[in-house]
């Protein structure tokens, strides 16, 4: 609902019916005014609806008003509170301030005087309002990568920023988890395109279900179609489509997609109706599309690649771990209610030497898991629980034992680094896939053929 236009939301809490009636036709001109007269009716007040500004009596017949104060703190949003007492003590004062209230004051006061201070709270809030959208809106502008701003992520940013205006299909390359729907989400937003940014990863759905999805049917086109459905070409007309894993799209999907791409024509399966849209086309792939081992349409690999963006893996921007490390714990101590303040000396040269075969996520899993373990206001490599999976996987050349088949120490290799990539993913198979850089489909075989 829009309250641009409507009056602030007052609620008058006391239990002596002169003194609030008196309130209420001092603010009712102002105000959009309720009243409670004790604890309990001042909780389903604001249970329906949201309040901008509550004038709270400390002393109610059902108990402290500062327990509701400490309700409030933990509300989404907290209206801005003045305390009434008529008994007033340094001790209840600080008590009030330290729980939120932004105001004490002693009855009896002078209303003017109230309305007037009240009004300056309420302008200062709508400017940090305002101020607040602003920042919502530059930080979508902003990169989404922690970075120092140099080394090879510089140009990354660079060059972003100067294509993502030109409205032409840009292939992203990168290796699993370095980012690459991060930054298609940075170019749609840099696009100035009014529809919405439609992802899907192309390597996660079976071939039969993918064409569907991506163009959608009409009912009857096939058993069990009992309704139409939009596809998600139609529903990023006017934004930009995303297709990550786009190597994965079957032969047959490529021949259609390039249509979609050459003339903006599609069809809806079952249906003899031609449809036209205006996309923007993303795509990214971890690996090459233009290698002739892959089977994958040159024609529709041309119209793709209008421009390409190579994303670095995490081991040629170790400049930036010691950032991400730290914007990781911000967000893995807000998720766990933490307050993690760092790593030890041990942990960051440990993560700064090792070369993350699952970039991002793999160290986003890491620093997740150690937060949530950790006992100290400092990880510590047995927080971390990484040195043990990472000999688990190497094979010094000096302890290497020919004596075993080749076959079966590649078998113990594949199985020591499909376990690393489930731990890393806290036993998530999509997620491990991922990291692997392989279809859901296929760990799930690998893990029935290693009996895992």
């Amino acid at each position: 609902m829009d309250r641009r236009n409507e009056k602030p939301a007052l609620l008058i809490v006391d239990d002596e019916v002169s003194f609030r009636e008196s309130l209420v036709l001092a603010f009712e001109d102002a105000f959009s005014v309720s009243v409670a007269d004790g604890l309990a009716s001042a909780r389903e007040k604001l249970r329906d609806r949201m309040h901008d500004v509550v004038l709270l009596d400390i002393r109610l017949p059902d108990g402290d008003g500062v327990e509701l104060l400490a309700d409030l703190k933990s509300s989404r949003r907290m209206p801005i509170v003045f305390a009434m007492t008529a008994h007033a003590t340094v001790e209840s004062a600080v008590k009030a301030l330290k729980e939120g209230a932004a105001n004490y004051i002693v009855k009896p006061f002078d209303i003017a005087k109230l309305k007037r201070e009240l009004a300056v709270y309420l302008e200062n809030r709508s400017l940090q309002s305002r101020v607040d959208s602003l920042d919502r809106e530059f930080s979508k502008l902003a990169p989404p990568f922690v970075t120092t701003g140099a080394g090879t992520m510089k140009e990354v940013v660079e060059r972003t920023t100067q294509i993502a205006p030109l409205d032409i299909p840009i292939l992203i390359r990168g290796e699993t988890g370095t980012g690459k729907e991060k930054l298609a989400a940075w170019i749609h937003t840099l696009s100035g395109r009014k529809g919405e940014m439609v992802a899907i990863n192309c390597a996660t759905l079976p071939k039969d279900i993918l064409e569907s999805e991506l163009f959608g049917y009409v009912k009857g086109a096939f058993s069990g179609a009992v309704a139409v459905k939009e596809g998600l070409v139609e529903r990023a007309d006017g934004g930009t489509l995303f297709l990550d894993e786009v190597g994965e799209l079957p032969e047959t999907v490529q021949a259609k997609f390039l249509r979609v791409l050459e003339d903006g024509i599609y069809y809806k399966l079952g249906d003899t109706r031609e449809r036209r849209v205006n996309i923007r086309l993303i795509s990214a792939s971890n690996r090459d599309l233009a290698d002739s081992g892959t089977a994958f349409r040159r024609d529709l690999y041309f119209r793709l690649n209008g421009l390409t963006l190579e994303l670095p893996p995490l081991r040629e921007r170790r400049e930036d771990i010691p950032l991400l490390i730290s914007a990781l714990i911000k967000d893995a101590n807000f998720a766990y209610k933490k307050e993690i303040k760092g790593v030890s000396p041990q942990v960051l040269q440990h993560f700064s030497n090792y070369d993350w075969p699952g970039n991002i996520r793999e160290l986003k899993w890491c620093i997740t898991r150690a937060v949530a373990m950790a006992a100290s206001e400092r990880l510590e490599l047995s927080d971390v629980l990484f040195e043990k999976a990472q000999e688990e996987i190497s094979f010094p050349e000096k302890d290497m034992d020919f004596s075993i088949p080749f076959t079966t120490a590649m078998d113990n290799l594949e199985k020591h680094y499909i376990a690393h990539a489930l731990e890393i993913a806290g036993d998530n198979k999509t997620e491990a896939a991922k990291v692997l850089g392989i279809s859901v489909r296929s760990l799930h075989y690998k893990l029935k053929l290693h009996q895992m």
